[in-house]
Order: C-alpha cells, then structure tokens, then sequence
C-alpha cells in the first residue's frame, strides 16, 4: 500500500447526510427554545421571533457552508500507509498531518453505523497510548484489508524491537 490514497467518493454523500441530520437536530432545539414565546409577554415576543429567524437563517447559512466544506474536506484528505508509519493528510490553507508510527499501533478499530453500511463503508479507528486516529470512510473490504495490514505491520515492528 506505498502509495497516498484519498477517500471514496461516496464519502462526501455521508458527510452531507451528516450535515443535514445536525441542521434537522438544530432546527428542533431552536423549535424547543421558542416554545418560551408562550410564557413571555406579548410585547417583547416580536423582538423573540426576530431573534428565532435571524438564527434559523445563520443555521441555513451554515447549512450551505457544509456543502461546499464537504468537496474541500474530500479533496484534501489523504492517507499512507507504509511499513513505518501511517500518515494522515487534511486541509489545504490549514494543513494538517498525522503520523502514527506503526510501532506504536495498540489497537485497529472498524466501525460501521447505519449511513456508512448503506455505502458499504466502514470507518478505520488506528489507537495508540496517545490517542486514536480515524480515516473516516474507506470501502469494506478494503478497510478489513488495511486493518489486517496494520497490525501485521505492528505485530513485525514489536517483534524488531
């Protein structure tokens, strides 16, 4: 695997799933909030409903905004696997890369919920004594593939030790 990969395509529907589902949880909570509007008085209820559509509206903005994030986010992340280390590459104006050396691999996680099983996706968790590091949806069989790939490669670089 000695080469840089990007994530599937069908990731960014999952992110955009993701995206709405937190709006529809937002617009809920913003929904529960203006149930106050009931006990205030009239009077100050205007300046109330004024409040609740300029947040609704920045919500919808924001809305918008994760679409677009969405394309950047695919197009700038990446991942390499080699038999030392593990490296993790996002962003573009704000780079970020993670480097987790294969020695110091604990643990390989899949997790799959619903959204990423209807893609045939699943989401590889790599843990180690600082912490863990995900990538966050790569085909199936191509996961259980990386995962047995890992930990052989840990499994050989404690035995060097």
């Amino acid at each position: 695997m000695d080469k840089v990969e990007k994530l599937p395509k069908s990731i960014k529907t999952i992110w955009r799933i993701h995206a709405v589902i937190e709006f529809i949880i937002f617009l809920i909570v913003v929904q529960a909030v203006s149930l106050i509007k009931l006990v205030i008085p009239n009077d100050t209820s205007n300046y109330f409903n004024i409040g609740e559509g300029i947040v609704i509206a920045i919500g919808s903005m924001c809305l918008i905004a994760s679409f677009f994030y969405v394309v950047y986010l695919w197009n700038f992340w990446t991942y390499y696997i080699d038999d030392r280390q593990v490296q993790l590459h996002s962003g573009y104006f704000f780079r970020k890369q993670i480097i987790i050396p294969i020695a110091r691999v604990q643990n390989v996680t899949l997790k799959q919920g619903p959204i990423l099983r209807w893609k045939n996706l699943q989401k590889i968790v790599i843990v180690t004594a600082a912490g863990k590091s995900e990538i966050d949806g790569i085909d199936s069989e191509q996961a259980d593939q990386l995962k047995e790939t890992i930990m052989k490669l840990a499994q050989e670089a404690k035995n060097d030790i």
